[in-house]
């Protein structure tokens, strides 16, 4: 089945590129940066980098929702890409860490690849409602992250 057309937000922030990097990597403390995450719990033994699972519980759509997430992709210090399986679609996401003269640019790309009819149906009757909301929440991952990095102490860019 057709993975859907990513949906992506950016933010400039000004801070250092490690400092970013080391924010978005540092999953078991990501509930403490991001308000739309409410626990975090790692599963697996490795808790940084390939192959770390944890599960997430966010608010999303006005309600809880947890899902187990994994790195599948591990580009340091520039990308890291995550997979999770749920309500019969694989999720993919990848932040970017590109640098610029005034800190650095994050990105936040979002897929999904429906693996059931139902998943299939569902995505292209609410398709377009879904992607106004994810846009929504990726923007605000990324204002939570740019909020805690600016806050930091000042690093020499």
């Amino acid at each position: 089945m057709r993975r859907m057309r990513p949906v992506t937000a950016f933010a400039r922030i000004a801070a250092p590129p490690q400092l970013v990097w080391d924010r978005i990597t540092d999953i078991e403390r990501a509930a403490e940066r991001i308000p739309a995450i409410r626990r975090i719990e790692i599963l697996s033994a490795k808790r940084h980098g390939l192959g770390v699972r944890w599960r997430e519980t966010r608010v999303m759509f006005g309600k809880e929702a947890t899902e187990v997430m994994e790195i599948t992709e591990w580009r340091p210090p520039l990308e890291y890409v995550t997979n999770a399986q749920s309500h019969g679609s694989d999720y993919r996401c990848t932040l970017r860490v590109e640098p610029s003269r005034d800190g650095c640019v994050l990105s936040f790309a979002f897929s999904a690849t429906p693996l059931t009819i139902m998943a299939r149906v569902i995505g292209t009757v609410m398709g377009p409602l879904m992607r106004k909301a994810v846009a929504k929440a990726l923007q605000g991952d990324l204002d939570a992250i740019k909020a805690s990095c600016e806050a930091a102490p000042r690093e020499r860019l």
